[in-house]
């Protein structure tokens, strides 16, 4: 088997891996280990491939942090969330919840110095996919 179907065949399987990912750090490093291919396939020895292969995908790396620093949502940006009420369905805890907010069941867990044992409270904060809540001024039963 040739240098260039290795170099692909390893590329392909990183590929392959990334769609279980979904980060795109693997298809950033696969772009790498395609040029090493290309390099093969111009001729060049395996030095100069593997320097290619690592090259490329150090730039496609640097290049995908760049543009996902671009592109994620900053701390800044107001959630549509936040303010919103929710009920408290059940406890998990001394400071962590279920509770019903759009419909169906959320993880929730209450900011530092919040009131404990209420039923409703109100969304100050999001951390990825749990709400963190506070004690609502509004509703206290």
């Amino acid at each position: 088997m040739s240098l260039i179907t290795l170099w692909l065949i390893a590329a392909a399987l990183l590929a392959g891996l990334e769609m279980l990912t979904g980060s795109f750090y693997l298809l950033a490093i696969a772009i790498g280990l395609a040029s090493a291919a290309f390099t093969a396939w111009l001729g060049f020895n395996f030095t100069v491939q593997t320097s290619t292969a690592a090259l490329v995908g150090l730039i496609a790396v640097a290049a995908l942090r760049q543009w996902q620093s671009k592109h994620d949502s900053s701390p800044e940006e107001i959630s549509s969330d936040i303010g919103q009420h929710v009920e408290i369905v059940a406890w998990q805890g001394e400071r962590h919840a279920r509770v019903r907010y759009r419909g169906t069941l959320w993880d929730a867990e209450l900011a530092a110095g919040s009131e404990t044992g209420l039923s409703h409270y109100i969304i100050i904060a999001t951390q990825g996919n749990s709400l963190i809540l506070n004690h609502s001024p509004l509703r206290h039963t």
